[in-house]
């Protein structure tokens, strides 16, 4: 086996523990308590406003031009564990759609790529409930890279003769850890709208080709504006 089918095959052991680990946590906070019989289960869902941030964000788009904000969603269930009559712990399984626009004329023509990263977001919050109708919450959320890709404006298929849509998996890290923050307004006893801040703390962006092993400063933001709604409460 060659240097890079090593580097290969130890990356895909890497990735397949991370997914197991924090599966295995997530069935562990749950069943440590025997919280089965005593969460609160919702489905949660709604648009997405997603960016880069990092101080080589704007060189990651070969446009010298700094990221514009996109337009993404994110659908997914979530847990609620009563701790008390205030706090509660969060957690969930969430499909999440996230990264950014980059366009600008460094060639004399209008280039525009859309950066569309799809990612499994894990979320480990506690929820404080400030009064009836509202709460905050915050936390950590873990992420795990499902696919990259790149969608080309069609001035850049014609000029450099690229496919609509790229992968781009190679180019970014496979785990992304941030931190969550944000207020959840009741709406009535099943429905509530929910505005969570989400900061990446890890750097995505890398070169690892021909043994290279390159790590850049480009980080995910996201504002995720949800409704949730509960389909089975304790």
């Amino acid at each position: 086996m060659g240097l890079k089918q090593e580097e290969d095959s130890w990356k895909l052991k890497r990735k397949t523990a991370m997914k197991r680990i924090l599966m295995f946590l997530l069935f562990g906070m749950l069943t440590a308590t025997g919280a089965w019989s005593q969460v609160d289960i919702l489905v949660i869902g709604g648009p997405s406003f997603t960016n880069f941030i990092g101080s080589e964000r704007e060189n990651w788009g070969g446009v010298n031009e700094k990221p514009k904000m996109a337009i993404r969603v994110h659908i997914g269930v979530q847990i609620s564990y009563p701790i008390n009559e205030q706090l509660s712990a969060i957690s969930g399984l969430q499909f999440s759609t996230k990264g950014a626009t980059y366009s600008g004329s460094p060639f004399e023509i209008e280039e525009e790529y859309n950066k569309v990263l799809s990612y499994l977001d894990i979320p480990l919050n506690v929820q404080y409930a400030l009064s009836e109708k509202f709460s905050l919450q915050g936390g950590f959320q873990a992420s795990i890279l499902v696919s990259a890709k790149v969608k080309n404006g069609e001035e850049v298929q014609d000029a450099y003769q690229l496919p609509a849509t790229e992968d781009a998996k190679d180019d970014y890290k496979g785990f992304d850890l941030a931190i969550n923050i944000g207020p959840v307004y009741k709406i009535s006893d099943k429905l509530a709208a929910q505005l969570m801040y989400q900061h990446g703390l890890s750097k995505i962006g890398q070169y690892a080709e021909n043994g290279a092993d390159v790590t850049y400063d480009v980080k995910n933001q996201v504002i995720k504006l949800s409704l949730t709604y509960i389909i089975k409460k304790q």
